[in-house]
């Protein structure tokens, strides 16, 4: 009995550590603010309470808020899963964009019912998020490039390569406005359902993952195989675990994330494929934000998401 007092202790303790680490960084950044605002000349909790009420105020705000932390948590869920085995890849914008593209293409000209052509079109983007992010393993064990270099560079060319498309390959002949780059509006059958305001379906998955990928981590095999075979592939060679697969599983796991954040993106707020709007909006650096607030933990990272969309 005591036992499991002091593992359920153990566990709150592990919890509450989880979420106190985006909270305090949040609270440094708050006093921070308030100096500069101080030294401005203007009235600190009055700005602080503008900022609050225009993130969660009400149920508009808050479901704004919650609709564009849904990008972020998954950016952030993709560099949760590479960092934390010691693949520091920095991809996760360009595998975004990608999903996100091919997400819009796929739920635009597919033809079908609305559910299967949702379907095909995020198991789209988790397929091409998945084989951007497997590219970097492959220059790395091929040719030693490093993830920090060749996941940026490759950022650049998604970005590059889905302005072009949508510029002159795919774009939406009908735009009401000519200097508009996008793709075809997608049906009101293709697009995630609305759960309340302006959050849709998306957020809900995305807490799903989190969950998901929290016990993958805690209570799985996978969380010590992955972080051996990154951290120290010699010694996860000596202990029986293929260091080469784990990189690879490591990577596609982590495209997947990213590349759904994009499709959610796409089928659940901006139902198409606006050129530049993943690399504007900054989704894919944020979400790596939050997860280096929560040191890489699922859970955390994803209440820091919340904060910084509602920042």
């Amino acid at each position: 009995m005591n036992e499991e007092r002091t593992e359920r202790r153990r566990r709150l303790l592990g919890y509450a550590d989880t979420l106190s680490q985006p909270l305090v960084a949040v609270m440094i950044s708050l006093i921070l603010g308030a100096a500069v605002i101080v030294i401005c000349g203007e009235n600190v909790f009055n700005a602080y309470g503008i900022m609050v009420r225009g993130a969660f105020g009400n149920s508009f705000y808050l479901s704004e808020t919650l609709k564009r932390a849904t990008p972020i948590i998954l950016g952030g869920l993709a560099v949760c899963i590479a960092w934390r085995s010691g693949y520091e890849a920095m991809g996760g914008e360009g595998q975004m964009i990608l999903g996100a593209l091919s997400s819009a293409l796929v739920a635009y000209y597919m033809p079908g019912p609305g559910l299967l052509r949702i379907f095909v079109a995020v198991a789209s983007a988790l397929f091409v998020g998945m084989l951007y992010s497997l590219l970097s393993g492959w220059l790395y064990e091929r040719f030693e490039v490093t993830f920090i270099i060749s996941t940026l560079m490759l950022n650049y060319i998604a970005n590059y390569m889905a302005s072009y498309l949508t510029n002159y390959v795919v774009k939406d002949p009908e735009a009401l406005d000519i200097n508009s780059v996008q793709t075809g509006k997608v049906m009101e059958a293709v697009r995630l359902p609305k759960v309340f305001g302006s959050v849709h379906l998306g957020f809900f998955l995305a807490l799903l993952v989190v969950a998901l990928l929290y016990l993958l981590f805690t209570r799985t095999s996978f969380g010590y195989k992955s972080r051996m075979g990154g951290l120290n592939p010699k010694f996860a060679l000596y202990g029986g675990i293929n260091a080469r697969r784990m990189l690879y599983l490591v990577l596609g796991l982590s495209g997947m994330a990213a590349g759904l954040g994009g499709a959610f993106e796409v089928l659940g707020s901006k139902y198409r494929y606006i050129d530049q709007m993943i690399f504007n909006a900054g989704y894919a650096w944020s979400g790596m934000v939050a997860a280096l607030l929560a040191n890489f933990n699922p859970i955390g990272t994803a209440v820091a998401s919340v904060l910084l969309a509602g920042l």
